[in-house]
């Protein structure tokens, strides 16, 4: 099975015979069989046969669309596992306060590990005058307080302030190239963060796709709040997910010289890859995702753990228990 992304502008795609063919303008680019795609994503102004739109959602093949700067605009995806009474559930737990707060500091608590995990590896090579050992401190000091919370907004402000400190020290570990000093979106304003941006937009569709196909309702969280067009279920969910898959990678990208300053344009408007930037993140992306995630027990892929994951919240939000989730946390 392979993913499919289209990332060039005024690009086709269309289905003959058994085949995926992805053209521009007069000229046939690859063709993939039909049979091989699991998902795919589209960018910027590429146009989809409604003939082959009808047989991917048939098949069960999600269709994700993205802006040319990785903005995340929706996805077209089998309504089969849609489940009304995961649903109706998810809407009863609104009202359950102590719930949502526990199931919260639990994503918080693996969240914050993980980005600490990411830190002290990469601080072990760092050179003599880079010290990132006052963010971890800072970072532990402010994790002690996750259990004293009484209210998600006041364990979404610590969460706040340790997401400022981990940004701030992954400023340092960066090559000097990629320095910045925090994390800046919509619109990104360096190179780093046009790269963890886009990789984020990636990471959030393959939780959507995990929870629908677990049959919950992206839209109805435990720890985001419900808002127009905010998938807050996906937003709680993501949050375990961010370190050990897009910021070692974009990590791993940038230390490894795998990216130069020709794959962004910057300009008034922020900083962006070029279609060749995004090609090759988009390369990289696929293949750890589909790489094996040694943090679990039974050695899924890491967009299998995802889909493992989802279900595994299904099963904990039926329950109403919350010791039936285990976030992932690397080591």
């Amino acid at each position: 099975m392979s993913s499919l992304y289209v990332t060039e502008a005024g690009s086709f795609i269309k289905r003959q015979g058994g085949h995926v063919v992805v053209g521009r303008n007069n000229e046939i680019l690859f063709e993939v069989p039909l049979e091989r795609i699991e998902d795919i994503t589209v960018f910027d102004t590429v146009s989809i046969s409604s003939s082959l739109i009808t047989d991917f959602i048939e098949r069960g093949v999600p269709i994700t669309w993205l802006s040319g700067y990785g903005k995340y605009f929706g996805t077209l995806i089998n309504t089969n596992t849609i489940d009304i009474n995961k649903h109706k559930k998810q809407f009863d737990l609104l009202d359950n306060h102590e719930f949502r707060l526990a199931m919260s500091r639990k994503i918080i608590r693996a969240k914050v590990r993980n980005q600490l995990t990411i830190l002290r590896r990469y601080a072990r090579n760092l050179d003599v005058d880079i010290n990132i050992d006052t963010q971890i401190d800072n970072i532990k000091s402010v994790r002690s307080h996750i259990g004293e919370c009484v209210r998600i907004s006041e364990l979404m402000g610590y969460e706040g302030i340790i997401s400022r400190l981990y940004f701030e020290a992954l400023g340092k570990i960066v090559p000097p190239t990629f320095s910045f000093t925090k994390r800046s979106k919509q619109p990104p304003r360096d190179d780093f963060n046009a790269m963890l941006g886009l990789g984020y937009s990636m990471l959030f569709n393959e939780i959507l796709a995990g929870l629908i196909n677990a049959g919950l309702h992206p839209f109805v969280g435990v720890m985001h709040s419900l808002g127009k067009g905010h998938p807050a279920l996906a937003s709680d969910l993501i949050e375990e997910w961010r370190a050990p898959i897009i910021d070692s990678l974009v990590l791993s990208m940038v230390s490894r010289n795998m990216v130069d300053l020709s794959d962004f344009d910057n300009s008034d408007k922020g900083c962006y890859m070029t279609p060749e930037g995004r090609k090759g993140l988009l390369t990289a992306y696929n293949k750890k995702i589909r790489s094996e995630n040694q943090y679990i027990e039974d050695r899924k892929s890491y967009r299998e753990s995802i889909y493992k994951q989802c279900k595994q919240f299904a099963s904990a939000i039926m329950h109403e228990d919350v010791d039936l989730y285990t976030p992932l946390e690397i080591h």
